[in-house]
């Protein structure tokens, strides 16, 4: 068996595989786009939600390794660097192939290639304009990169400025450090609301301008900063907490999702909520799910095997699923035609394909990179 699940925290691949089947799950329903059914539209929601479970994951896995890192010893730029180099070899190989992919596609089908497409080379097709459409799923990845860049930077100055105090330890420079750049993100998302409050705005433009731009989401990804920060401190306690954490964050997503917008808080009339605080309250709930999951076990092998194969090929997954399969077969199948049956057949062809070309470009593409960093960071 060349993977092994043997090391790995088995309720923080399931949260990866859940939020990966969400996003495909979400996008997939274009097969199905002229039926009118409610479940098709509430599917539409596992999209956002599952990119915002990344979002707090990806914050709690990296957040953990700055943690221990600052904590343990006197950081250097070297060590920065070595940080930047690791997350880099993990992140942008894979990035720029489907790039060179994406392209290639647009070019075989004729779609006019963006003239700003040296913003894709550094992340800044979605920085703080209007995302460029096209590659639409590299939104996210900006998100996290700046995310990654930014972090280790704040917390290596603060603690530079902060060293000679006693009465400040590291533990918690970091979560000062944390909720300082959750408020900033927060605060630009206020300031988006004051500049914006006299435009007529829908999900659309919201979507576009604001969801997925990195001025706006940084803070998704350092509330699992912030979940670092008491996880390692507090464990014993969130350990105890975890069914009550669990329950309040559910019911959060809940109100947040359903039962706000079904009170008739709508984008149009009322900007403030959806503007400011509806992102953050998902951000906060999925944080508080996160503690249950990471203490979720098994004992079924095959299901462990499983979850954890979904996991790690859940990045190519998320890159490959989108603009290279869907889009191509949107332009070979007439699914307007099709019954029912067929549609689901072909949803079901369009999951199994998207596994197995992941499996692959993870095996002799991403793993071999991965290998690859440990050999030359360690």
């Amino acid at each position: 068996m060349s993977l092994t699940y043997k090391h790995r925290i088995f309720g923080l691949d399931v949260m990866r595989a859940i939020a990966i089947s969400m996003v495909l799950i979400a996008h997939a329903m274009f097969i199905f786009k002229d039926f009118k059914n409610p479940l098709i539209d509430v599917i539409h929601i596992f999209g956002f939600l599952g990119v915002e479970i990344f979002f707090v994951l990806s914050g709690f896995l990296i957040g953990g390794i700055l943690f221990q890192l600052f904590k343990s010893k006197e950081v250097s730029f070297k060590d920065l660097t070595r940080f930047w180099m690791r997350r880099w070899f993990r992140t942008l190989p894979l990035y720029f192939l489907f790039l060179i992919v994406n392209i290639l596609i647009a070019v075989g089908v004729g779609f006019e290639l963006p003239k700003s497409l040296w913003k894709y080379l550094f992340f800044l097709q979605n920085f703080s304009t209007t995302h460029i459409p096209f590659f639409p799923e590299s939104w996210s990845l900006s998100v996290e990169e700046y995310a990654y860049l930014i972090a280790p930077l704040s917390l290596f100055i603060f603690l530079g400025i902060f060293k000679k105090q006693k009465h400040v330890t590291r533990e918690k420079l970091f979560l000062y450090t944390s909720l300082l750049l959750v408020i900033l993100f927060l605060i630009t998302k206020i300031i988006y609301n004051i500049v914006n409050h006299d435009i007529s705005q829908n999900l659309e433009l919201w979507n576009s301008n604001l969801k997925a731009l990195v001025i706006y989401r940084l803070d998704a990804i350092f509330y699992g900063f912030v979940l670092v920060y008491f996880f390692e401190t507090n464990k014993a306690l969130i350990k105890r907490l975890k069914n009550i954490l669990c329950f309040i964050g559910c019911m959060i997503i809940f109100v947040t999702l359903v039962l706000v917008p079904s009170s008739g808080f709508t984008i149009e009339n009322n900007s403030w909520y959806w503007n400011v605080f509806y992102l953050p309250c998902n951000s906060i709930g999925i944080a508080m799910i996160l503690p249950f999951l990471f203490y979720l076990e098994t004992a079924n092998n095959s299901i462990k095997l499983f979850i954890n194969n979904m996991s790690i090929y859940s990045y190519s997954m998320y890159l490959l699923h989108y603009t290279c399969l869907l889009y191509i077969m949107e332009m070979l199948i007439e699914f307007e035609g099709l019954n029912m049956f067929y549609r689901i057949i072909w949803f079901v062809i369009y999951f199994i394909i998207t596994y197995f070309f992941s499996k692959v470009i993870y095996t002799y593409f991403e793993k071999p990179i991965t290998d690859l960093r440990d050999r030359w960071t360690s």
